[in-house]
């Protein structure tokens, strides 16, 4: 990871809770995230990555939504600016946090039982899935 992204994002990665929060707080690092590195790759890859940010954003405004007050109750995790040589390790930093909101909101779908809960938390998980795909150029 790069030192200026690793420090904020291991702590959310270990301190971001398991419910809506959690996942939020992990969906929006990744949005932001993602717009910064954006900011400072090359255009063909800058594209991709401000794709995934929109990709992030969608899915957290899924999460508010579905629970409108969830943006109230995490304070929002910044990582930073990152430097060109460090693009490489942002790209799989923000692959840990969306994989992260990813299995939080796979597990809160499986006990979750309002289905209009359930449909916005399938509704995050394809955008964080096709995030994911932006962001690392896999698509399998």
């Amino acid at each position: 990871m790069t030192t200026t992204w690793s420090g904020p994002a291991e702590v959310l990665l270990h301190d971001a809770d398991t419910g809506w929060s959690g996942i939020w707080a992990l969906t929006h690092t990744a949005a932001m995230g993602a717009l910064n590195l954006a900011m400072t790759v090359p255009l063909g890859v800058g594209v991709s990555v401000s794709y995934a940010a929109m990709d992030f954003r969608e899915a957290q405004d899924e999460l508010e939504w579905a629970r409108p007050d969830v943006r109230t109750t995490v304070t929002p995790v910044r990582l930073g600016t990152v430097r060109p040589e460090d693009a490489n390790e942002a790209r799989a930093v923000l692959d840990r946090l969306a994989a992260a909101a990813l299995d939080r909101a796979a597990a809160l779908a499986e006990v979750e039982t309002d289905l209009p809960s359930q449909a916005a938390l399938s509704r995050v998980m394809a955008r964080l899935i096709t995030g994911r795909a932006k962001v690392t150029g896999r698509w399998s």
